[in-house]
């Protein structure tokens, strides 16, 4: 039974209906032990009745909540049913201020506060205050409305029994919200996570993007510029692996060799790989010379020459790119920085791919 009340707590996937469930499972249960208490205390049936409404009171909105899904106005009308007719009555049936209902009154108060913010809210809560507030005053300047008056033990008896409920009533509701809002401020940060997890990834091979490339290349390298190289590297007839192979396969090509570019990535050193267009990369070199840093982009261009696929074994790839030292003096910023580059990868191209050309060779 537990199990299963928590299993079907867990699926809840807002806080308000979560905040809604909890409270009003716990309201069921009081109300229930309640309405056996004033059985044991012998009160009059009326008392009995109120107690037993609560109860069923709970069954009701829960039953309509499920069926409209208006949680809150439900909880609210809960609330309301409570804290202006049900504690009123309660009150004058079970021995008035000699007894522990003005403790249920002020609990049945201090839940309308758990529902969701607007006048509504606010409106319930002065309506429930001047009700019992004025029931109270009734029962002072009139006590032959009471149809009880409890005598000293009796009235202990109740308070006691009173307070151990509504205490279980405050406890239980107030440790469920916090725990719904938990989890709820769990789910939203993972969201988060997740959310600028995507702003910074490319979906496909999980490199950085080019939007974050570009935000990296202007608030962090084109400061320490001296300290960089930067590659542009672009798959050799692409468009025919497509072409002959689906374009699953050319996703497949596309994670495979940004699985092995990522491989290389020191990021502890500043290095950064990202995915620049659909089979292009970037890769940002931290290296003490120019020569260590071109040495690791064309460690990368034989690499990729040996990847081979199961599937299609005929298939060969290259790899052709640009590659410039990042604190050349013809740079003034990070696009003339990209426009080398890419300049660069075009010679590449033109003068017979699968090769890496610098500034020196042109």
């Amino acid at each position: 039974m537990v199990k299963s009340i928590k299993k079907f707590f867990d699926t809840e996937n807002t806080l308000e209906r979560k905040m809604f469930w909890s409270i009003l499972v716990v309201v069921t249960v009081v109300a229930s032990l309640s309405a056996i208490f004033t059985v044991i205390e012998g009160l009059n049936l009326a008392a009995s009745f109120c107690s037993i409404g609560c109860a069923v009171v709970c069954v009701v909105i829960a039953i309509i909540a499920v069926r409209t899904a208006l949680y809150n106005q439900c909880y609210l009308v809960m609330c309301c049913v409570l804290s202006c007719f049900l504690m009123p009555l309660l009150f004058l049936f079970c021995g008035g201020i000699t007894s522990g209902m003005p403790l249920y009154c002020i609990t049945s108060l201090s839940l309308i506060a758990f529902a969701s913010r607007g006048k509504s809210k606010q409106i319930a809560f002065v309506v429930s205050l001047i009700v019992q507030a004025t029931t109270i005053a009734l029962s002072w300047i009139r006590p032959e409305f009471l149809a009880t008056q409890l005598d000293r033990n009796d009235a202990y008896l109740d308070i006691l029994v009173t307070h151990i409920l509504t205490g279980f009533t405050l406890f239980a509701t107030g440790s469920l919200s916090i725990k719904a809002y938990s989890q709820e401020r769990q789910k939203t940060k993972q969201l988060l996570a997740k959310l600028d997890y995507l702003s910074m990834r490319d979906p496909l091979t999980g490199l950085y993007n080019r939007r974050y490339l570009l935000n990296y290349l202007e608030n962090s390298v084109w400061r320490r510029r001296s300290e960089f190289y930067l590659a542009m590297l672009d798959l050799d007839d692409f468009k025919r692996i497509n072409r002959d192979f689906s374009h699953d396969f050319g996703d497949e090509v596309i994670r495979t060799v940004g699985k092995l570019l990522q491989k290389n990535e020191d990021e502890m050193a500043g290095e950064c790989v990202a995915r620049y267009g659909c089979e292009k990369f970037m890769y940002v070199i931290s290296a003490g010379s120019e020569v260590e840093a071109f040495a690791k982009v064309e460690n990368f261009r034989k690499t990729v020459r040996q990847i081979s696929f199961e599937k299609y074994p005929q298939v060969s790839l290259t790899i052709s790119g640009g590659f410039v030292s990042c604190d050349s003096r013809g740079f003034t910023d990070v696009k003339q920085m990209l426009s080398k580059v890419d300049t660069l990868l075009m010679a590449a191209k033109r003068q017979g791919k699968n090769q890496i050309r610098n500034m020196i060779e042109n």
